[in-house]
């Protein structure tokens, strides 16, 4: 990571009674729980790398709130409730106003296998490139994480089929060959499955094992 760059993540997560809502047949009376153990998982991932100076969670969520301070969060209220996208903007705003001159990455927070070493690869190559750095998904459809070092260049537009739209934003497909985690975002049991098979998060491991 060039040492000048620092990084503020910024994390949204819906309230739980709707979260994951495509995971309720397979985890039952557990989904909440489940969506809150892979979002400990992304937010503790993300804190520990070098260059972040923090991660910020919008949530409304009490429960939510509660859990991700404990970790060393920053909770910022969900102020527009205005969907994905409004709490992303909403996000830099607060990013920008309290750690001005720090780049902004907009992380999907149920990425409970990926490591902390790329989160570091993505963000020292988004530290190097002009622009909007776009990390795709696993089938390379949506996107889990939109970068850069001059936050108002951010345009979030997640939800389906997002990265063709990002790309059409002028953001750059960051293409690097480890960061299988990081790409590994969970809507439903497939991508669960996929996350098991790299390697989950010690909450979310713990949590699948009961």
């Amino acid at each position: 990571m060039p040492d000048d760059v620092f990084w503020v993540v910024v994390i949204p997560a819906k309230p739980l009674a709707t979260a994951k809502s495509r995971l309720s047949d397979a985890a039952g009376g557990l989904r909440p729980q489940l969506a809150v153990a892979m979002l400990l998982d992304t937010v503790e991932a993300a804190l520990r790398a070098r260059g972040v100076v923090a991660v910020l969670v919008v949530t409304d969520d009490e429960t939510i709130a509660a859990a991700t301070s404990e970790l060393g969060a920053v909770v910022v209220p969900d102020e527009p409730g205005e969907g994905l996208n409004g709490a992303f903007r909403h996000g830099i705003e607060a990013a920008t106003a309290r750690h001005p001159g720090a780049g902004v990455a907009l992380l999907m927070g149920d990425l409970p296998a990926m490591r902390t070493i790329e989160l570091e690869a993505a963000l020292f190559v988004s530290a190097s490139t002009p622009g909007v750095t776009a990390v795709a998904d696993r089938d390379g459809v949506g996107t889990t994480m939109l970068a850069s070092v001059a936050p108002p260049q951010l345009e979030p537009s997640f939800g389906t089929e997002s990265f063709a739209r990002h790309r059409a934003l002028g953001a750059r497909a960051l293409e690097h060959g480890a960061l299988d985690g990081l790409r590994c975002d969970v809507d439903d049991v497939e991508g669960l499955t996929a996350s098991l098979l790299l390697g989950l998060g010690t909450r979310t491991a713990a949590l699948l094992r009961r």
